[in-house]
């Protein structure tokens, strides 16, 4: 309670959980309160202006951007939370056993995480769905991969402070398990890193997906995906602005939220930089 107390007191922190709070609504509920199909097209409605009938108006097959927009959240967050999750399962375990054992198997894992960090996160990504294909569960694939790097490397950092640590000595000299000692020890005190690293990691990931189904290489038409309507909604930009616009700023809105959330956490959970949370930010 504390820590959600500090976190509410900043400003930009609380406006994030705000609209990030809205989005997860809308993409939990929304789907039930629209009057129309994502997927229905009615070519006589092509572009049409918003109206009362089409609050953000029609795309270039007459279907709804307000209906394709809320059934997009629920695309574009299920494809953020499961790859960031699934990566950071498989990041924490490599960390914990890289920190926590060393010598030839923190050399053989950081080895691994500095190949992954030796690319751009995009182009990772891209090249991921390039080997395996497009669609939907290969994006989940690159988000998850391109989300291992950097919570295995922090959790291994955490870990090497910890385990020369006198309690896990003591743990240790008691004739603790290393599972024991791993999982019932060391992983409980990485929990507070582990939380803004996921919370940061969404919004790039958001970002990341975005991005490929924006270049083709994501979720494929016609299902309803932020990045792919911006795509496809380029070339009017001029004559028709709302179609474009309104993805454009969904995606910006939710990765800055993610950034703001993340910042708030940072600088509640981390007591090293506890001292400096004022709380009027």
């Amino acid at each position: 309670m504390e820590t959600l107390r500090k976190i509410l007191k900043r400003k930009t922190s609380l406006i994030g959980a705000i609209i990030l709070t809205v989005f997860f609504l809308t993409a939990l509920i929304g789907p039930f309160l629209c009057r129309y199909d994502p997927l229905q097209t009615n070519p006589k409605q092509k572009y049409a202006q918003a109206s009362s009938e089409y609050p953000l108006g029609t795309d270039y097959l007459g279907r709804d951007v307000l209906t394709r927009m809320v059934y997009g959240a629920r695309v574009s967050l299920s494809i953020s939370f499961i790859g960031v999750l699934s990566g950071a399962l498989i990041g924490v375990l490599l960390g914990l056993a890289a920190g926590y054992y060393g010598r030839w198997v923190d050399t053989l894992i950081s080895r691994l995480i500095d190949i992954l960090l030796a690319f751009p996160g995009l182009l990772l990504a891209i090249m991921i769905v390039a080997i395996l294909g497009k669609g939907i569960e290969n994006t989940i694939i690159a988000v998850s991969v391109f989300s291992i790097p950097s919570i295995a490397r922090m959790i291994r950092g955490v870990v090497i402070g910890l385990r020369e640590s006198e309690y896990l000595q003591a743990c240790k000299a008691m004739g603790a398990s290393d599972a024991r000692m791993i999982f019932s020890h060391i992983l409980p005190n990485t929990v507070s890193q582990m939380i803004v690293n996921i919370t940061l990691n969404l919004g790039t990931a958001i970002l990341t997906a975005s991005s490929l189904s924006f270049l083709g290489l994501g979720v494929q038409p016609p299902s309803p995906e932020w990045g792919a309507m911006l795509s496809s909604a380029r070339d009017v930009i001029r004559t028709y602005p709302l179609a474009s616009i309104v993805p454009g700023i969904t995606i910006t809105l939710v990765v800055l939220s993610f950034s703001m959330v993340g910042d708030g956490l940072r600088d509640a959970l981390d007591p090293k930089l506890q001292y400096r949370f004022r709380g009027n930010l």
